[in-house]
């Protein structure tokens, strides 16, 4: 039987207090443990939990791609479980009445957002940190009794090829940690409740417009009216749209090791995107993708999560050339402090007041900053519409020979051999260098496999049971309904399933449970892991095992798992 809103809501309220006194009983220290224990002294309620994430679900779903908020905005970076940080972030921000109005059983629906800041949160709640769960329910209790003042943005780890991924070193996954303090039945539900989630907004200030998202720009995110038709109840596919609004990333000036000359510089921002093989997936977006974005959407800026930075905040394309900048376009935001345990990076948040805008750090051990981001005021002095308004220097002309030019191959290399570009400590650094390959997409290794194959099929011809054998107990008709030998599946883990399932997927552009040689040739081409149309060709032959002249996904995943059972690919 369906709960009532009413119902639901104190639910909500008693577990948000459950909760904020086991938040505050910890140390920091207890939230990068290994072993994902529950709170202390009381586990959640599982039908409490389920209540309170049906609820946030049927919330989440009724609102739009796009958000709209208004300051002043509190808009906070990656959490990644650390629960801590995530309580601190609302005591230190004013936004302690929103835990504290749960308390009066006549609040209404949109508890007193009227009395404190909205809260923008922009993805990252899950993996990492050991208390992701209940930082995931924290959030959505809060969303049930203020759906109007709390806002939540999906990040690139919500969702189940992340959730999935192990941490050899530090860290626990988001679905281990889940199935074993609440079960698997809470897992799928939050996976469901995180495909709702809304990707992006729009903070309205006195300074103007900011657009806020997880990830960044690509190619196909233009205007804002493309990003609100977007279908993002599903598992975020390997490319495209949704893909980059999640897991792209700002390209950097210093990724080529020394400052640019004012020859190379314009030549610089004449870059609009770059394959971004850190990610395994995605995008680098340049100049000439952010000026273009920001003037034909009316927006000031970009501010967004999905990178650790040791001051947690950093600002990208800034005034280091005021001829041509005149904003930082680019604000990143990371609020999980001493991220893994590992780090020592400060975490922040950054607030859109009435007249400013301020950023406030904090340290893991308690240290607290509270200094005014380096944005200049509006010229006008006036309304959102004037600060809209305002003329900015037009974007330098994209080259047709852009992506032949030297500085971008240059940096294209420099980028693949693990240069970014980023700044900091040589302990950041190597805290960086260490966890890289942790903030690869999953789905990557996969990707790569298909583009090793062509060096490999001699070895595989000589090495792999030929298929007809393999498939010996299938009648010659059965063709599309092939059937996988079992000890084969059993090397197909869990998380593999869906990391391969994303794969397929994102090549299959047409949607019909096939791949074709035309799909396969455009996916291949767009990663860069395939020279050659004869090459694509030779790989979807060795894939098509029924000789149909496409693949389908069980025909893929047994490839898949084949190669990973005979070859040894390099990640």
């Amino acid at each position: 039987m369906e709960k009532n809103t009413d119902h639901v809501r104190e639910e909500a309220r008693r577990m948000l207090f459950q909760l904020t006194g086991a938040f505050q009983s910890l140390v920091s220290e207890q939230q990068w443990s290994k072993d994902p224990t529950p709170l202390e002294p009381d586990p959640l309620d599982l039908e409490t939990v389920a209540s309170v994430i049906d609820r946030a679900t049927h919330l989440l779903r009724q609102e739009p791609n796009v958000l709209y908020i208004p300051a002043p905005v509190v808009v906070v970076g990656d959490i990644h479980g650390q629960c801590c940080d995530l309580l601190q972030v609302f005591r230190r921000t004013g936004g302690s009445s929103l835990i504290e109005a749960a308390k009066d059983d006549a609040a209404t629906g949109n508890g007193s957002g009227s009395e404190t800041h909205n809260y923008l949160l922009l993805g990252d709640y899950v993996d990492r940190g050991n208390f992701s769960c209940e930082c995931v329910m924290f959030l959505l209790a809060l969303k049930v009794l203020h759906p109007s003042t709390v806002y939540l943005l999906r990040g690139n780890h919500e969702s189940r090829c992340m959730t999935a991924t192990e941490y050899p070193d530090t860290g626990v996954n988001f679905r281990t940690e889940c199935v074993r303090k609440l079960g698997s039945e809470v897992y799928d539900k939050l996976m469901e409740c995180f495909d709702c989630l809304p990707v992006c907004a729009i903070v309205r200030s006195s300074m103007g417009r900011w657009f806020c998202c997880h990830g960044g720009l690509g190619p196909k995110v233009a205007t804002i009216e493309q990003i609100d038709q977007l279908k993002r109840h599903s598992e975020p596919p390997l490319k495209g749209a949704l893909c980059d609004l999640l897991w792209a990333d700002p390209l950097l000036e210093g990724v080529l090791g020394y400052k640019l000359s004012d020859k190379d510089y314009q030549e610089f921002l004449e870059l609009d995107f770059m394959p971004n093989p850190p990610r395994g997936c995605s995008h680098l977006f340049g100049y000439a993708a952010i000026k273009p974005f920001l003037e034909g959407n009316h927006l000031m800026g970009i501010v967004r999560a999905h990178q650790c930075k040791e001051e947690g905040i950093s600002y990208e394309y800034t005034n280091n050339r005021k001829d041509t900048f005149t904003f930082p376009y680019i604000t990143t935001v990371f609020s999980a402090a001493n991220y893994c345990g590992s780090y020592g990076n400060k975490g922040a948040v950054l607030m859109f007041l009435s007249n400013r805008i301020e950023v406030v750090k904090y340290s893991s051990s308690g240290e607290v900053w509270v200094e005014g981001a380096p944005y200049m005021a509006s010229p006008y002095g006036g309304s959102e519409m004037e600060a809209e308004a305002i003329s900015r220097p037009l974007p330098p002309k994209p080259s047709s020979q852009t992506r032949s030019s030297k500085l971008w191959k240059c940096s294209l290399a420099r980028i693949r051999e693990g240069h970014t570009g980023e700044k900091g400590t040589q302990h950041f650094q190597a805290a960086l260098q260490k966890d890289a390959t942790n903030e690869i997409h999953p789905g990557w290794r996969s990707v790569q496999r298909l583009g090793r194959m062509v060096g490999r099929i001699q070895l595989l011809r000589k090495q792999v049971t030929p298929p007809t054998l393999l498939l010996a107990n299938m009648s010659p008709n059965e063709g599309r309904g092939l059937s996988l030998p079992q000890a084969l599946l059993g090397e197909v883990s869990h998380g593999d399933s869906h990391q391969l399932r994303v794969v397929f997927n994102s090549i299959d552009r047409n949607q019909d449970g096939f791949l074709s040689l035309t799909e396969l040739q455009e996916f291949t081409k767009e990663l860069s892991v395939l020279s050659s149309e004869d090459e694509v060709k030779q790989l979807l032959q060795t894939m098509d095992i029924d000789k149909s002249g496409d693949v389908s996904f069980e025909e893929f995943t047994h490839y898949m798992a084949t190669l990973s059972l005979n070859t040894e690919v390099s990640p």
